[in-house]
This record gives C-alpha cells, structure tokens and sequence, in this order.
C-alpha cells in the first residue's frame, strides 16, 4: 500500500513513538511547553499487567514536572526500606524514609497499568492523545527532518515529517533497528521468573525485601492490598511457558526465612536479565530513550526509573531548544549524560545480582561480612541509598569513570550534582515552602548568603535581579537553612537546571560574569537561540 503523505500544512510535531510510562512522560513534559506532540504505540490499549512496578524518590520528584507526583505517590504502595537477607539473618536495610533532601522519603510499589492511567490522564488534559495500533515500520532519517512511516490497524500507511522523533519503543525497538544503531551488551543472560499474587505470612508491610541463600534469589514487594509482586531465579525456562505457582511456592519454602503462602496468581512471565546499551542515544534530529537505549538487571527495580530520568533530561533540553530559552547545542549532552547514567546503573545491578546468586560458601562469607560492616558503620545507607533512590546521580562533564562515580556524595555540592531544589508545586514564587522552587523551563540563578543577611546583600541580589531578569530568573534561597548542607558556608551564586541538577557555581554575584557563564552552560536570550539549528551528533 501506497503511504499517504504527510501534510504541508502548519508545523511538524515532535513524533514520539512508544506510549509506555516513558513515552508518555516525555509527551507530557513536551505538551505542557506548547510543543506539538504526536505519540503512538504499535499496541490496542494500556498494559493490564503490573511489568515495572516500583517507583524511586528521584523519579517522582522529576515527575513533578509533569503534575503527576501527588497522585502517584497517593495512589500507591509506600515502600519505606529495602530489606536484605542471607539465609534467615537480615544482613541490613536500606532506609528510604530516613531520606531528608526529598519531598518523597519512599519507594512506591504500584502495577504499571495504574501508573499508566494516572500518565495518560494527564497527557489528555495537556492536549494529547495517544494514537493507539499504529506502529512505526519506516524511518528516513537522511534529510533535514526524520521522515516516518506510520502504519494503522486498518493496513493504511502514513507518512510523517518530524521536527525531531523520540524512540521510546521498548528494548525490541523498531526505531533504534531503522536508525542502523548496535544495540551492545555483556554477560550471560539471567533468568527471573516473576508474577504478582496474593501472599499469606508474616510479611513486612511496608517494606521491599531481597532473600539469597544457596536455593537461589528471590524478591517481594507489597502492592498494599495483601498482593505481592514475586521474583525468584530459575536457571533455564521455555519463555513461552507461564511460570506456575507452584514454582514460586517451592522457592518461597527454600528461599524467604518465614512462611509465605502464596495464592492464585493474576499474571507471570519470566524475565531475562540482559545488560545491553545502545552504540548511541541520539542519530541527528532522533533520540532513544527508556529500554530503547538501555536494559539491565531488574535488581534494584532501576529500568523504568532511569527511563523516566531519560525523558525528563531529554524533555527540558529539547523544549528549551524549540522554545528558544536554551541552546541547541545543549541538545549535545543528553547522549554522554543518560550514556554515563545507564552504564552506572547497568554496574550497580549487575553487581546485585551477581552478588545474590552467590553459592560457594567462601564468596557468601564474604558478602554478609561486607554488607553487616556497612550496615553497622552507616556506610551501607549513606552509600546504598542514593543509589537505589537514584538521588545521587550526577551529570558533571568529567565523570567519565563509571566505577569512581559511586561514591561518597560531596558536601557542599559540586557542578552535576542534583540539588534539593524543585518546579513549584503550588507555592507562588517568593514564598517559603518546604523547598525553593525553580523555573521549568530554563536556567535559574540561585542566590546563597552563606550566613547572615544585610541591606548590602539583599542590594547585590536585587542588582543581579535586575540585570539577568526577564531571560534568566534569580532567586535567593538564603533563607533556607537546610541548604547549608549543599551549599557551604560562603557567598555564592548557583546556576540550576530545570531538572534541579547544578550547571555551575560562581562566587561572586557579579552580573557580567554570570552572563558568560550562563551563555557557557547553554543558556540562551528567545532573541538569540537558533531552535532550528543544524544539529550536531552526541559526542
């Protein structure tokens, strides 16, 4: 069939192919920035499976972007600790609710088909509208704009001119196969068997617990109504044939230290535990984001939460461009940061994973006695945590060592790393709530005292104000004393993202040196941004 061609008329949209949570979000995030958006899925309707269920503090804090936080994190489970087990001793916790820098201090467990609901609502309220059972099955991307063969169930074709196409098509990625892009990976695969039941036993109900012993590994988390998502190791399995309950029974008897009894299941499958990453995110105007670009371990429950990290990064980035309040060569970071950020979170659940499937008695001895040392010395939270929560992921251009990047999280902050700062959330700007609000959609300079304030500083503010004001907002946040922890003592200006991550810090309030270094970070006057700039490959 002859595809229809793509009207002339009016702007091309960004195409956003894929309508899972990441999708979505990105769909949202673009949408709510008046960008024209078009989003479709090769599938009939929303997953009625749970998939990816857990949901970290980053993720909703980014999520507040979009308006979706609030009710996501009413709407389900909160997950206060992530427990670990060695036969039948509890090794050590990882504390979420002991988290201070987060409007968030908790993990949510909720089945995906609930968190895409509550997505996809707002995308309808935004202006958007998910074009279900059309799928991308052509993709020119050799002139100046991707041009895009859509396909409808009924078998007619359509092609489209994009202004820019966002892959979010899932790890089989029909986007990423027609952009020629490798999709790279290493180690074995593992499997999990993994399904969503109710279970009876003396459980902990807040918590998400992690259970290794030389039966294998398994991994509960509580949906809140007395059902559980269940994940255990198998070592080989037919992928077309549904794990049974009795499976995860026998594993349940040979692996959890306390009885479990599990009920009729609503939905299984089994779940390779790959480690791949795309030879690059971005191909000119066309980026992968979410499982598209990266897939990993499920250990950790970090694949959807990265996802969304991508579309949020991607989103702010690429509305600036098109709105004209940030560069377009800023367009350039996405692929090295998202590139670094995935590796670092494909390490740590490789890590976890190997390190639950342990069996040789001397490798297992040494594992409990490093987890109980981390536990007792406070290392395991202060490490542990930011990591699985993913508040310390951190974009500064010389992070280039994957292994050196987890860390110890400096104090005061430095330049990549995220701040505890966040758009508003109902909170006009200038008043105090629990945590200083920033712009969403382009740089904002943050003022910090470091100390007390005077008429002469409050002057120097109101000078720096009055200097960068319309283009570039300014706020003192001097009044926040919590910040003192990321901050330091001293005088100084911060330069924040929209996502809430440093772009730099200056200590002088000196009005023409923070145009030059906002004009170095990416910042950009409507009146000297180029949205229709050549676009450069990701480095």
């Amino acid at each position: 069939m002859t595809p229809a061609q793509h009207s002339t008329n009016g702007p091309d949209p960004v195409l956003v192919v894929g309508a899972g949570p990441v999708g979505m979000v990105i769909a949202c995030d673009l949408l709510r920035q008046d960008i024209l958006v078009r989003i479709v899925d090769a599938a009939p309707s929303t997953t009625i499976h749970s998939r990816a269920v857990i949901m970290w503090p980053r993720s909703l804090e980014l999520l507040r972007r979009i308006g979706v936080a609030e009710e996501l994190a009413e709407t389900g489970k909160h997950i206060d600790a992530v427990s670990y087990y060695s036969g039948s001793n509890r090794l050590g916790a990882i504390e979420m609710s002991r988290l201070h820098d987060t409007p968030y201090p908790f993990g949510l467990c909720t089945p995906q088909w609930k968190t895409e609901d509550v997505i996809r609502k707002r995308l309808v309220e935004l202006g958007g509208q998910v074009e279900s059972e059309t799928a991308l099955v052509g993709l020119d991307n050799s002139g100046d704009r991707p041009v895009a063969t859509l396909r409808r169930r009924d078998g007619s074709e359509e092609r489209v001119r994009a202004s820019w196409l966002i892959g979010a098509d899932g790890s089989h990625s029909t986007v990423r196969k027609e952009l020629g892009i490798e999709f790279q990976g290493q180690g074995a695969d593992v499997l999990f068997a993994i399904g969503d039941g109710p279970l009876d036993g003396p459980l902990p109900p807040d918590e998400m617990i992690y259970c290794y012993n030389a039966g294998g590994a398994m991994g509960l988390a509580p949906f809140g109504d007395g059902t559980f998502r269940v994940a255990c190791s198998v070592p080989v399995w037919n992928d077309e044939d549904e794990p049974p309950r009795e499976l995860f029974q026998e594993n349940l008897n040979r692996v959890v230290p306390f009885p479990a009894k599990l009920g009729e299941l609503k939905w299984t499958t089994v779940f390779r535990a790959r480690r791949r990453t795309a030879a690059a995110f971005r191909a000119g105007r066309c980026f992968l984001v979410g499982d598209a670009a990266h897939i990993f371990s499920a250990a950790g429950s970090q694949g959807m939460n990265t996802g969304i990290q991508d579309a949020i990064n991607l989103a702010w980035k690429l509305g600036g461009v098109m709105r004209g309040t940030v560069d377009a060569r800023v367009l350039d970071t996405y692929d090295r940061e998202r590139r670094h950020s995935a590796e670092r979170v494909s390490l740590v659940t490789a890590k976890q994973t190997s390190w639950g499937l342990v069996q040789q008695p001397a490798k297992v001895a040494l594992r409990d006695a490093l987890v109980r040392g981390a536990r007792l010395t406070g290392a395991f939270q202060r490490l542990v945590t930011p990591l699985m929560s993913q508040l310390s992921v951190n974009y500064a251009s010389d992070r280039e060592d994957v292994k050196a990047d987890i860390r110890w999280r400096r104090k005061p902050l430095g330049v990549g790393e995220r701040l505890p700062v966040f758009v508003s959330d109902g909170y006009e700007d200038g008043e105090q709530g629990p945590w200083p609000t920033i712009a969403d959609d382009r740089f904002t300079v943050l003022t910090w005292s470091g100390g007390a304030r005077g008429v002469q500083w409050e002057a120097r503010c109101a000078a720096l104000r009055a200097a960068l004001a319309p283009h570039h907002p300014v706020r003192d946040v001097s009044a926040w004393p919590a910040l003192k922890e990321f901050l330091g003592t001293g005088p100084r200006a911060v330069v924040v993202r929209p996502d809430g991550h440093i772009a730099a810090i200056e200590p002088r309030l000196d009005p023409a040196r923070l145009r030059v270094v906002l004009a170095r970070v990416g910042a950009a006057r409507p009146e000297t941004a180029s949205a229709e700039a050549a676009p450069t490959e990701a480095a």
